[in-house]
């Protein structure tokens, strides 16, 4: 009886209240019982759920209207912001919940039934248009179904109505998308406090926040109030995964796997323990002990925690200096290899100087030597006033003086044999 009177009112107002669930968070029972016939007045009768509860302009994101202050000044003022949120009781939390889920099974509700058609299915993906894992799990299973849709001439009614039905599912889904921001909304003040352990790791703070907000949309998909846990505590473990994850594929230049990601932070904050305590760092054979693993495991992990950095990394804003320049080859060169007396400028400038004055001149333009530019036989042409003929002429003669077994001698301690 309470049920029909609770429905009546419902009915008669044409729209579900928050103050409506409060019966079903205490009984879920009950409201197992009568959700099936709920939902299917809810989309029947077109009854909208919860009026103006999560439409609240105050849910723009707070960072968006701080992304106007200095870079410095970015992580302060979020967190400024997202002080001013209430957190939600326990009763709120179960609350928005249930409005979530109820939003989720007026949505399916709205999707399949009646069946739709491939149109209809097709209509639907363009009006949503989104990758909501609800939105997209229910579109799977109607396209599972249905054959892709043909090309078909529709009347003007039946598009009409295409297109209501489509506009009704577009309504029922931003219904639902305005839950799960509000539960995001509210549980913003978990992330930074979980953030701030895994600071100096290689990823800006600010970064490991983004990421771990978005790990809050995903728990909102999995979250299961009928457990009696509470959602800020279940969304705990998606933030840290959200930030780990980030860690793992953004914090260093070879990706490890999260799970190593998680080990490598439990022996730093074993290895920092015992430090502050002792004054003294954790061996390998230690760590292992106090996990309870191998010592050969032990220290793959910690193999995998030393930092890499890219050669190419820049090392000015212009992209002109990078790291590799900085780096000096300390291999000791083979004996055979290393030059011994006059270097190779001046035994060069030595066996040019047996060359007359333009057969000289020749070779420095051609082969651009005394750092210049090596030229074509049309420029030298035009700077010595003679055919490009007679360049090659003259060129031509000048390597054969050179070629003689004199001067290869005179050159063959500069030049390296391959086997």
């Amino acid at each position: 009886m309470y049920a029909i009177d609770r429905l009546t009112k419902i009915r008669l107002r044409g729209s579900v209240l928050l103050e409506d669930l409060d019966a079903w968070v205490q009984d879920p029972a009950a409201y197992e019982a009568e959700r099936e016939a709920l939902i299917r007045a809810i989309v029947q009768h077109r009854w909208t759920l919860f009026p103006g509860e999560a439409s609240d302009p105050s849910l723009a994101l707070p960072f968006a209207r701080g992304s106007e202050a200095p870079a410095s000044d970015l992580y302060a003022s979020y967190i400024s912001e997202i002080r001013r949120i209430p957190t939600m009781t326990r009763e709120e939390e179960f609350r928005y919940v249930l409005a979530l889920e109820m939003t989720k099974h007026a949505l399916e509700e709205e999707m399949r039934y009646p069946r739709p058609s491939a149109e209809e299915i097709d209509a639907m993906a363009s009006a949503v248009h989104s990758q909501d894992a609800t939105f997209q799990r229910i579109l799977k299973s109607l396209r599972g179904r249905r054959r892709k849709a043909e090309s078909v001439d529709l009347s003007e009614e039946d598009s009409r109505k295409i297109m209501e039905r489509a506009h009704r599912v577009r309504s029922r889904f931003d219904e639902m998308l305005a839950w799960k921001r509000m539960l995001v909304y509210r549980t913003l003040q978990l992330v930074p406090g979980m953030a701030r352990k895994y600071r100096g790791l290689g990823v800006p703070t600010l970064d490991l926040i983004q990421e771990a907000n978005a790990a809050l949309m995903k728990a909102t998909d999995r979250y299961e109030w009928r457990k009696g846990v509470r959602f800020v505590v279940y969304a705990r473990w998606w933030v840290q995964q959200g930030i780990l994850k980030s860690l793992s594929c953004h914090s260093r230049t070879v990706r490890t796997p999260v799970y190593l990601a998680q080990k490598i932070k439990k022996l730093r904050d074993l290895d920092e323990q015992a430090f502050v305590g002792t004054g003294e760092h954790l061996s390998a054979k230690e760590l292992g002990e106090k996990l309870d693993e191998p010592t050969e495991r032990i220290e793959r992990a910690l193999a995998a925690a030393r930092m890499t950095v890219s050669i190419d990394r820049e090392l000015d804003p212009s992209g002109e200096f990078v790291l590799r320049d900085t780096l000096i080859d300390r291999r000791e060169p083979e004996q055979a290899q290393t030059p011994q007396g006059p270097s190779l400028h001046s035994r060069i400038e030595e066996i040019l100087g047996e060359l007359n004055d333009r057969e000289r001149l020749v070779l420095e333009l051609r082969f651009g030597l005394h750092e210049q530019t090596p030229q074509t036989l049309e420029k030298v042409s035009q700077r010595l006033g003679v055919s490009r003929e007679r360049i090659r002429q003259i060129q031509e003669q000048a390597l054969r003086k050179l070629q003689r077994p004199s001067k290869k001698l005179n050159l063959s301690s500069f030049i390296t044999s391959e086997e």
